[in-house]
């Protein structure tokens, strides 16, 4: 398995780390001064319409005021290349890139998608055509079609120039410098042009709306099964009850979730069913090991109620690789509830027989057993951890634990 690298960069790197989804809570101050930039730009938003971009000709034309904005913009995608929040790995990476060039092929070589090192359901775009998608969010889509669905509504903010708008508009709007000083004190910089020009926080209820119907066009055009598109939003919606998201990070502006699932209903209600990018099972193999990254990143995080709404869906559990068992082993432990020790022990039984080389499954349950008194029990696995990985960077607390149960188990009858 691979490790992420921890994420390291200056102030300006985090926040920006932040804001695309680094962290399950955002701080509160981050909280109150996005909500009063909201009312700001809501209020002023009237006059900055400007016509979308017919093609990638278009981009040559644009005036020394949206340059600005994409200078900008490319500074934002310039810290979260320093900051080390990019997830390599560049087969997948290409592989969202296709579909996204499929969805707007005018723009092909214009618009560039990365992926980012978060297990939030996440994702933005910036006014220069770069497109951040969260790894935790491609990890719970089940098929390409809804990966489309979501392609298609930020692409729609870049084609539709709406951070060009929204920025011309806070900077229009009495106050907006007094807003940001006051209520994000050590944000200074990035995080004002993040605010404005990115969709890290949702653009006006108008332009979600444009954004969701022509992305929606975009992916019946692209003949992807538009009947997958109200699902992108149950993913969000099933994750803000599991974890009692009281306002959606992502979708601190947007229509409410509910609203938007009922749209998209209405607008693929009169369409045909069947269509391309529903096959789950081909978009498991292309997402094979982000899934398991992202797993462990969010575990990593404690959000074991998050990764149990995958994980104790038995239909997705084939669309896994096999030692996922280990992962669900560890979501039961660290939830914690009443029964999940016993429901932890059985994953992780089941990943050994699955996977008898995977060295992780056997030190859970050595610790496990160990917790529970079962010394012989809990030295057979751990022993067979340190054969498995003799290079393992815990060796010496597994060693210690060795320890313990060789005593205790040399004084039991």
């Amino acid at each position: 398995m691979r490790r992420n690298k921890a994420i390291r960069g200056d102030a300006c790197s985090r926040t920006a780390s932040a804001l695309a989804g680094g962290r399950h809570r955002p701080h509160p101050l981050a909280r109150s001064g996005a909500a009063v930039l909201a009312l700001v730009w809501a209020l002023s938003a009237a006059g900055a319409k400007v016509p979308p971009f017919s093609d990638s000709s278009a981009l040559g034309q644009v005036s020394g005021d949206e340059r600005r904005v994409w200078s900008q913009g490319n500074e934002i995608a310039q810290a979260i290349d320093r900051g080390g929040m990019i997830y390599e790995d560049p087969a997948t990476t290409a592989y969202v890139q296709g579909v996204m060039d499929r969805l707007f092929p005018e723009f092909k070589g214009r618009t560039k998608v990365a992926i980012l090192k978060s297990a939030q359901l996440n994702a933005f775009a910036l006014p220069n055509g770069r497109i951040y998608i969260n790894q935790g969010l491609l990890a719970r889509f089940r098929n390409e079609a809804q990966l489309a669905t979501l392609l298609g509504h930020e692409g729609t903010h870049f084609t539709n120039r709406h951070g060009y708008q929204n920025e011309m508009s806070a900077k229009d709007a009495s106050g907006f410098a007094l807003f940001g000083a006051m209520l994000l004190p050590g944000a200074i910089g990035l995080l004002p042009q993040l605010l404005a020009i990115s969709s890290v926080y949702g653009f006006s209820r108008e332009m979600e709306t444009e954004a969701d119907v022509q992305g929606y066009a975009r992916l019946k055009k692209a003949g992807y099964d538009v009947h997958e598109s109200p699902r992108v939003f149950e993913h969000l919606m099933a994750d803000v009850k599991a974890e009692d998201i009281k306002e959606p990070f992502f979708f601190a502006t947007h229509p409410k979730l509910a609203d938007r699932v009922q749209n998209m209903k209405k607008l693929s209600a009169g369409s045909p069913t069947g269509g391309d990018g529903t096959s789950n099972l081909d978009y498991a193999n292309k997402m094979a090991q982000l899934r398991l990254d992202s797993l462990e990143h969010m575990l990593s995080m404690g959000r074991a109620k998050s990764a149990l709404i995958m994980l104790s869906d038995p239909e997705r559990l084939p669309e896994f690789q096999p030692q996922v068992q280990y992962y669900v082993g560890e979501a039961y432990r660290l939830r914690g509830q009443e029964g999940d020790v016993k429901l932890a022990e059985e994953a992780y039984l089941k990943a050994i027989e699955a996977v008898p080389e995977f060295p992780p499954s056997y030190r859970a349950l050595g610790v496990l057993r160990l917790k529970a008194n079962h010394y012989t029990d809990a030295q057979k696995y751990l022993d067979r951890y340190l054969e498995l990985a003799p290079d393992a960077p815990d060796r010496g607390y597994v060693e210690s634990y060795l320890n313990i149960a060789r005593k205790k188990a040399g004084g039991q009858p």
